[in-house]
């Protein structure tokens, strides 16, 4: 004979009620736990409880509870936007960065709107592609690769509940651009000392504290949230090094800026050799009331950490002036990046330097492409030009 076939994880027998008289009931029913064993769980109802059914509410109560936590909700009709908010919670507690989660969290909600009552049975690769489709044509490129990101994520989690047998994101065809990626501008050694002497000769600059913060962007080539993150602690001046150890950021729903003990990836905690023409900027800088006063070697006037939008915006007002219309904050970041690649040095230093995990980071996006390279020409006559 058949024995009892084993319950589900996440599940449960049939309810029993059971009179203990005086008018209290006892429900009670085997239930299957996350770790595999089933237990006997049960509940006692109030002393009016004249059948039992205030007993057997309590129970059912409990279990959804125990249910949820051996992480068997997921099924067929669950939402596909329930799904992705869950991968983000579960990215948080994995320590994603908050700018990371704030961008997946925009953009869910903006996904929600597109798929808002598609449940997980219904999720086929051609409507999930129509979806991605509708955001890349109401929102754009950036966020339509988002929102293939966080829908892959989230169906994950109903493949680990062995609700679907593969995910369903995977099948989608790949979205291309058909557009030429802008990126930022990298400028040539001579344009960067061009720079820096209108940089130094330009009262807005001064007004603006914009002189110093670019000269280091020169000097490093450092993310915007490194540069504004520095404090006086992380410069060396007698060894001529800066240490990153963190960074500005912006949290949604939290109010004001926060520095954050942390880097983009593990390689961004690094320490950089300066140059000494910002070894000589960092030093006077320190000398002068008030900046050097502070705990950051850039301050708000307020005197907290300076906001990486309205310093991009004060940039923006007087970048025309300065001749160079078409350079941002990152520009400068691509700007050392290429003139590593001409000095001849390796894309394995460019990427230690710059804080990237991936060597490939560093030459495909980092150095600047589509040079003329009269070196090539220069090799080719000595190799094969007979006079």
């Amino acid at each position: 004979m058949a024995g009892r076939p084993p319950l589900r994880i996440g599940q449960h027998g049939k309810i029993t009620r059971k009179n203990l008289g005086g008018g209290v009931w006892l429900a009670r029913c085997r239930f299957r736990d996350a770790d595999g064993v089933t237990r006997i769980v049960e509940r006692r109802g109030p002393a009016e409880d004249q059948y039992g059914k205030l007993a057997e509410d309590a129970l059912i109560e409990v279990l959804m509870k125990r249910r949820a936590t051996a992480g068997d909700e997921v099924n067929l009709d669950t939402k596909i936007m329930a799904l992705v908010d869950q991968h983000i919670d579960r990215l948080e507690e994995d320590g994603r960065a908050v700018r990371t989660i704030d961008t997946y969290r925009y953009c869910a909600k903006l996904l929600a709107k597109v798929v808002a009552g598609v449940r997980v049975g219904e999720a086929t690769p051609s409507r999930l592609d129509a979806a991605i489709r509708s955001m890349r044509r109401t929102h754009g490129d950036v966020l339509a690769v988002q929102s293939k990101t966080i829908m892959k994520g989230g169906l994950h989690l109903a493949v680990m509940a062995n609700v679907l047998a593969s995910n369903p994101v995977r099948d989608v065809s790949p979205h291309r651009s058909k557009a030429q990626p802008k990126g930022a501008t990298a400028l040539t050694a001579d344009q960067l000392r061009e720079l820096l002497a209108k940089l130094r000769a330009s009262e807005a600059c001064q007004r603006n504290d914009l002189v110093d913060p670019i000269t280091l962007f020169i000097a490093t080539g450092l993310r915007i949230s490194e540069l504004l993150g520095l404090k006086w602690t992380d410069f060396d001046e007698p060894a001529a090094t800066l240490t990153i150890t963190g960074k500005v950021i912006r949290a949604a729903g939290k109010r004001g800026l926060m520095r954050i003990d942390e880097t983009k990836t593990a390689a961004g905690r690094r320490t950089l050799p300066l140059p000494s023409f910002a070894v000589t900027v960092l030093t006077a800088r320190r000398s002068v009331p008030y900046l050097g006063q502070q705990p950051m070697i850039f301050p708000s006037t307020t005197g907290g950490w300076r906001d990486g939008d309205n310093f991009r915006a004060r940039w923006a007002e007087v970048r025309d002036d300065l001749g160079v219309p078409g350079v941002t904050t990152h520009s400068f970041r691509k700007s050392v990046a290429t003139l590593i690649d001409d000095e001849g040095l390796s894309a394995r230093i460019g990427a230690d330097h710059l804080g990237h995990t991936r060597i490939s980071m560093t030459q495909d996006k980092y150095m600047a492409r589509g040079r003329v390279h009269t070196s090539v020409a220069d090799m080719l006559d000595r190799a094969i030009n007979d006079e």
